[in-house]
């Protein structure tokens, strides 16, 4: 009888038709209803909801079924040709019926329409089921990152790390164009937990607003890079800021480490979130300086359509 009753459950939920639209102001309630328990704190969509609904570089598809709400994504356009996808939540009462997958194939429709040519997102390695259905609609893992973070802002010296100056931004990125880091990071760098193609515009960027650190070795060489970024200050209403992306290796990544503790600690920001590509060399040195480690990577998986 049991599983009479849950074969009989299983077929009534497969006849059920999907249909994904764009998403309404309306839409609200029944979204957060089903996002309040997607972590034990419970979600961020509440906190981002209105401005994703506002913002002309972004849409929210919500998926229905007879008219209610079910699921929704957030496509953001982060260049003209790429775009990042987030946001993507289920409600629990109907997951493995097809939902994700329907809202994300609108998605990737609407974005190259579009004309965009390439799509990312992230997920963490422990999340079987939404691997599952990457790998379904033929997304690649390109890259992997992890997020360590520290209170302990504690007064450091470093040796060969300073701020990049703005006559030094071609010098960067020809280091970076035989930078093993660089592609193994897939060329991208991380705010908050959105990742960006890192082109010469965008490093010319962070130098102008003085938020790129280098490091050059005894004969003067540029053999390290970081930039960072206090969005997560706004964003999480915290006094922190996060490294975007770290290059070098151990000792490059340590002394650039101890500069960026000396700021914060001048500036008194009391958490460092350190984003860094998953490099063993890298995240050793972050560990010496007292980062702890995440129990899960970041994969970013990104899709040609």
């Amino acid at each position: 009888m049991f599983r009479f009753s849950i074969e009989s459950m299983k077929s009534r939920k497969a006849k059920l038709k999907i249909h994904v639209r764009k998403a309404r102001s309306s839409d609200r309630e029944a979204v957060f209803k089903f996002c309040q328990k997607t972590w034990s704190w419970g979600d961020y969509i509440p906190r981002v909801w209105d401005k994703w609904l506002k913002a002309e570089n972004g849409r929210v598809f919500v998926a229905t079924i007879n008219g209610v709400p079910v699921g929704i994504s957030h496509l953001n356009w982060d260049k003209p040709y790429e775009v990042w996808l987030s946001g993507a939540r289920t409600d629990p009462n109907y997951r493995r019926i097809g939902v994700a997958t329907a809202i994300t194939r609108k998605c990737l429709e609407y974005s190259k329409r579009k004309g965009a040519k390439i799509a990312r997102l992230v997920t963490e390695s422990d999340n079987i089921s939404a691997q599952a259905l990457l790998q379904k609609l033929e997304f690649k893992p390109i890259a992997e990152f992890v997020e360590m973070a520290t209170e302990n802002i504690t007064k450091e010296k470093s040796r060969n790390s300073r701020w990049v100056e703005k006559n030094e931004t071609e010098a960067i990125w020809k280091f970076l164009q035989t930078s093993e880091t660089y592609s193994k990071a897939a060329r991208l760098y991380t705010i908050l937990f959105h990742w960006f193609s890192l082109e010469k515009q965008d490093l010319k960027r962070f130098v102008e607003q003085q938020k790129a650190i280098l490091h050059e070795n005894e004969k003067g060489e540029v053999n390290g890079l970081t930039l960072i970024d206090d969005t997560t200050t706004r964003e999480w209403q915290e006094s922190t800021m996060q490294t975007c992306y770290i290059d070098g290796g151990y000792y490059a990544a340590f002394d650039m480490m101890k500069f960026i503790k000396n700021h914060c600690r001048s500036f008194e920001v009391k958490k460092i979130h350190g984003f860094t590509c998953n490099r063993k060399p890298i995240i050793t040195a972050l560990k010496e300086l007292g980062f702890e480690p995440p129990d899960e990577v970041e994969i970013v998986y990104e899709k040609r359509i």
